[in-house]
């Protein structure tokens, strides 16, 4: 269960999405509903580029957000326990907790990844969960949230967290394929006459109608496709369409 504010957040996100708003957008806008499920981390997101540079990049400290310029950045490059050209399956697109799931230790921020000390302004090792946005296996955004590392998360933080990874991967996952040109493969002349209908409104047994086919079919075409764009509603696939 969500609260009221994070669940206008997400909402933003997915309407922010459907409008072929920027990453950047897409980032501050899924940070802020990360913030308000767990006020008590620090939270950092950015995406990937297909030459496996940082893209955009926002992040939160005491529940506000921080310019991107004021992002602090890793003083020499992560390496990176998992492979991210083909993430874990379990760990695609969803809440882990690394530390917990026994993935690496605390350690692994002493002497690898030195970012969460300057983002958190404590060298102490922090907790931390994250979620890897992914497509066909590679990952195309990540965000995290560090708190204190004797503190930990409280069961309800780990519950919003998880909901809200839930509903926010697949906007975050579009907006980065859009960041890194990275659209829909090419489609067939069926498929392209059925979406160029879904973006106009039209309901499946409207658009049987114009083509002279099934519904049976359109809808399957239109599951197929939603599959395939990895979209969870009818305009987010308009939006991967559109690209």
């Amino acid at each position: 269960m969500i609260d009221r504010p994070i669940q206008n957040r997400v909402a933003d996100l997915v309407e922010a999405t459907g409008l072929l708003s920027d990453t950047r957008r897409a980032l501050s806008l899924a940070v802020e509903a990360v913030a308000a499920a767990c006020p008590a981390g620090s939270v950092l997101a950015f995406s990937q580029r297909a030459d496996g540079s940082v893209g955009s990049r926002a992040a939160a400290r005491d529940g506000t957000l921080i310019t991107e310029a004021a992002i602090p950045r890793p003083v020499a490059p992560v390496r990176w326990i998992v492979d991210l050209a083909r993430v874990p399956n379990w760990q695609q697109n969803r809440w882990i907790e690394p530390i917990r799931a026994g993935i690496h230790g605390p350690s692994y921020f002493q002497t690898t990844n030195t970012l969460p000390a300057a983002l958190t302004g404590t060298p102490a090792p922090p907790d931390y969960g994250r979620m890897m946005v992914c497509h066909q296996g590679r990952m195309l955004a990540w965000i995290g949230v560090y708190v204190d590392g004797a503190r930990g998360f409280r069961d309800a933080e780990r519950d919003r967290l998880t909901a809200v990874a839930a509903q926010i991967a697949t906007p975050l996952r579009i907006a980065a394929m859009l960041e890194a040109g990275q659209g829909p493969s090419a489609l067939t002349q069926r498929q392209d006459q059925i979406l160029s209908r879904i973006a106009l409104g039209s309901t499946n047994k409207q658009i049987a109608r114009e083509l002279g086919i099934s519904p049976a079919t359109v809808k399957t075409v239109v599951e197929r496709l939603l599959r395939t764009s990895g979209a969870s509603s009818r305009a987010a696939l308009v939006a991967w369409w559109k690209n």
